[in-house]
């Protein structure tokens, strides 16, 4: 990693992360057999509903400390290193009970509804390996946040090329129809 300028790699990581986190969401994460030996798939979308606007969210955050001071990408970076915790929060809440985390979906697809009721319904649950890049692109965007908190004091600054010049403009009429021609307001400050 560049010592000097992380911010690429940090950016660039954050934005990887976020994608592969919305690729998750948009897979199938488990398989359901019913008693009527039908089955169900559900997809991360279904399972984990916010992992969508938990990426999005990184993304928001990528916009923003890309253009942040040095105050404003700690802070951020800490964010994200809370969005990335919410991730694995909320894979592990549904790989913990997919049923639970799926019940919309079942029940759409019988009509039974009631978490004891799509219990006595499945009779087992299969899950595919597309849950594993949510976990980690989220434990990825935890150490990648804290990374951005730790690092920004030697991102690169932003440049001044454009800032208002602060010249004190004399009183004479000359000076002043000079300074309009510079672009300086005679009458700021």
């Amino acid at each position: 990693m560049n010592r000097k300028n992380p911010r690429p790699f940090i950016l660039g990581g954050l934005v990887l992360m976020a994608a592969l986190a919305m690729l998750s969401w948009t897979q199938v994460w488990f398989t359901f057999e019913l008693t009527d030996g039908s089955t169900v798939e559900a997809l991360g979308s279904d399972a984990v509903s916010s992992l969508a606007a938990l990426a999005l969210s990184v993304f928001a955050l990528v916009a923003a400390l890309s253009i942040s001071t040095l105050m404003v990408r700690r802070v951020l970076g800490i964010l994200a290193a809370v969005v990335g915790v919410i991730i694995v929060l909320v894979w592990q809440s549904a790989l913990g009970d997919p049923i639970v985390a799926s019940s919309a979906i079942i029940t759409e697809a019988t009509g039974i509804s009631g978490n004891d009721s799509l219990r006595a319904l499945v009779v087992s649950v299969a899950s595919t390996p597309w849950s594993v890049p949510a976990v980690v692109s989220g434990s990825f965007i935890v150490l990648i946040g804290l990374g951005a908190s730790l690092t920004a004091h030697r991102w690169p600054v932003a440049t001044k090329k454009y800032d208002r010049a602060s010249t004190v403009v004399a009183d004479d009429p000359a000076s002043q129809w000079d300074a309009q021609s510079r672009g300086i307001d005679p009458t700021a400050d």
